[in-house]
């Protein structure tokens, strides 16, 4: 909401100058209504939110801000629109931190907001200082946010043309102050009011430019969750099949890189036909709940844990040998004994059948075949009997059986 001294001062340039405020106005309304929309179609999506109140603020602060020139009590209008004009600026930096799961931000734009305020009081006789007041309370939000979405350390298209617009904005902000500084020095300047327009053509680009790249952060997020769903597990939450799949060809890729080791277990529910006979399907859900809840509790940050379709689990342990996948086996197989799953009154012992393998720089197997001696080691425990664990050979003589475990 640019201004620029008084009305006078713009000349035969009033009415365009009036009609483009107007259009800045009706696009603040406009957005408005996209941002409710899409608030109210994604309800958990708290930045929308956050913009549709800043886009209402800033219309309707933009509606009070005219009157100073039209009521006898000036200060009123001028005031409360310039702090709601400012506020909602605010608010569209504490939506982009929200876009970014970053909260709080609100004692800052209360607090700036409060001060724009006492500083337009305080100049409220001066129409440039004022002017200059008014842009200044404006860009400092503009400048925290482009500075905001610029520190992000994975900026995406719809930040940088975010960026662009807020960029944009602060010139025209600046141009404001530039020329109101010049009046006040006494020089006239005769095309002022063809810059005042063209500095509101600079508004409403920016707005529109801003809003936009907003706009196009939201399609990314969302086209990434919805991307993100189809990688997992719809009954236990954990990654699927295709998640698993990605995640294999991007570890053993990075092991060829790196030569850093990377183990695989492969395990499924002993007598889970069983289960399903004697619970039912919901018991047979029941149970695979409960055995995810069980392995996540011995899984390290790094590590990821897939469902590959019925009761048929894997485990891709990040930066680890055989012995370290043996380990987890070990414990994860330890607690699922002590846990048995309570269902209908019942107390019903789960245990599962384990298939480890690992690559190594000395092999350098490809994902297919590392994933293939660890379904030849889960039949093998399965083999033997069910509650085991068997860990796959390498596929050259250099393997060295380590101590203390199991071996095809």
């Amino acid at each position: 909401m640019a201004r620029l001294g008084t009305s006078e001062q713009l000349g035969d340039m009033t009415l365009d100058f009036f009609t483009l405020y107007i259009v800045i106005i009706l696009i603040s309304f406009a957005l408005s209504v996209v941002w409710g929309a899409i608030a109210w179609q994604y309800r958990s999506f708290l930045a929308a939110r956050i913009w549709f109140v800043a886009c209402l603020l800033t219309g309707t602060g933009g509606i009070i801000l005219p009157f100073q020139h039209l009521i006898d009590t000036a200060i009123v209008p001028a005031v409360l629109g310039n702090g709601i004009v400012v506020l909602g600026f605010w608010l569209l930096w504490i939506g982009a931190r929200r876009f970014y799961n970053m909260p709080g931000g609100w004692g800052l734009a209360l607090g700036a907001t409060a001060i724009s305020t006492l500083i337009t009081i305080s100049v409220f006789n001066n129409d440039e200082l004022l002017a200059c007041a008014l842009a200044i309370g404006q860009s400092v939000p503009m400048f925290v946010s482009l500075t905001f979405l610029l520190s992000r350390s994975r900026r995406s298209s719809g930040a940088l043309l975010s960026s662009g617009g807020i960029v944009v904005g602060l010139t025209g902000h600046a141009t404001v102050i530039a020329l109101n500084g010049i009046l006040m020095a006494g020089i006239s300047l005769p095309a002022t009011g063809l810059i005042a327009s063209f500095t509101m053509l600079g508004v409403i680009f920016s707005g529109v430019l801003w809003h936009f790249g907003f706009a196009v952060m939201t399609l990314e997020q969302l086209r990434n969750e919805v991307a993100e769903l189809a990688r997992i597990d719809p009954l236990t939450g954990v990654g699927n099949r295709r998640k698993f799949d990605e995640q294999l060809v991007l570890e053993n890729s990075f092991s060829r890189r790196t030569g850093r080791p990377y183990a695989l277990l492969v395990f499924d529910l002993d007598n889970f036909k069983s289960i399903n006979d004697q619970l039912g399907h919901a018991g047979g859900d029941a149970a695979l709940i409960h055995v995810v809840r069980i392995a996540a509790t011995s899984l390290r940050e790094t590590d990821l844990l897939a469902r590959l379709g019925g009761d048929e689990f894997c485990i891709v342990m990040s930066d680890s040998s055989m012995d370290d996948g043996y380990a987890l086996a070990q414990r994860f197989a330890e607690l699922l004994r002590k846990s048995p799953l309570l269902s209908g009154g019942n107390s019903i012992r789960l245990t599962a059948s384990i298939g480890i393998s690992a690559w190594s720089s000395e092999t350098a197997d490809t994902d297919d075949a590392v994933l293939t001696r660890a379904d030849h080691a889960l039949y093998a425990a399965k083999t033997a009997g069910r509650d085991a664990i068997r860990c796959a050979p390498a596929p050259a003589t250099r393997h060295r059986r380590s101590k203390g475990r199991a071996n095809l």
